[in-house]
């Protein structure tokens, strides 16, 4: 049950008896959402929490309204705090209505676990598509995206630096990190902010980042990095992840991608 706005927060002193052989402690009682917190106001520390659907009211003396935490009675509050007396009452009473309404309480949690389900599903759903898609596509498949990602990319980046030196150098450095099947690097003269890895083997690189590293090595940590989140995340069920439940159904269907499909993929990045 959720506390009436109007009192949420609500604090005020009371007396405190854990059990009916326990002394009366001074404690602070705070009202929240759906319990009230007894706390020692010495050290701030909680000593107990009530449920505010289980509280009980037991009694009244000299100002003071004795409640329980439960039917038994064992566990009692005395509180002489007219706002406090004035929240628990009230409270109780929209407790007490909708204890008189069970049916409709408990058609409310079916509707409510019915849409749970549902946006559970819709959520699942998709996110669980892209991700089968990702796993069983042919590498050919993998090629054919990273193309259509690069495409979209370079309408923000322009073309890949095209200097024969510097191919050579990528190359170079790519086999360095992988002998048997070296990436291959690409480094995008602008708009690009970090290593970003594309689907059939493609490891893209900011130009300013290349320019200011200090040599080799410090790239090929770059590149390693990437290759390393690759594996924990893949590009091609991020890419799919952007391109939404249709066009992963497509792809799983018909083998293909549209390039619509991700028109807008490279300004995301």
């Amino acid at each position: 049950m959720t506390a009436l706005h109007q009192y949420q927060r609500l604090e005020a002193a009371g007396l405190w008896r854990e059990n009916e052989t326990a002394q009366r402690r001074e404690v602070i009682v705070g009202l929240r959402d759906a319990t009230i917190i007894l706390t020692d106001p010495k050290t701030d520390m909680p000593l107990t929490q009530w449920s505010l659907p289980a509280i009980v009211r037991v009694g009244e003396f000299a100002g003071f309204v004795t409640y329980a935490s439960a039917a038994d009675g064992i566990e009692t509050i005395e509180i002489d705090d007219t706002a406090m007396i004035a929240a628990f009452d009230k409270l109780r009473g929209v407790i007490d209505r909708r204890r008189r309404r069970p049916g409709r309480l408990r058609g409310a949690l079916i509707v409510g676990l019915a849409t749970a389900v549902v946006a559970g599903a819709a959520i699942w759903m998709p996110l669980r598509l892209t991700s089968f898609t990702a796993e069983r596509l042919p590498q050919a498949a993998r090629d054919q995206i990273g193309a259509i990602a690069l495409a979209d990319i370079q309408k923000t980046t322009g073309s890949p630096c095209g200097a024969r030196i510097g191919k050579i150098a990528s190359e170079n450095l790519a086999r360095r990190i992988d002998p048997i099947s070296p990436p291959q690097i690409l480094v995008m003269r602008e708009g690009l902010t970090r290593p970003t890895f594309l689907p059939g083997g493609r490891i893209l690189l900011p130009y300013d980042l290349v320019a200011a590293a200090e040599g080799p090595d410090y790239l090929a940590a770059l590149v390693l990095a990437e290759m390393v989140r690759a594996d924990s995340q893949s590009p091609t069920e991020v890419i799919l992840q952007y391109a939404g439940f249709l066009a992963s159904f497509r792809l799983l269907s018909s083998g293909s991608l549209p390039a619509s499909a991700i028109t807008g993929y490279g300004l995301s990045l």
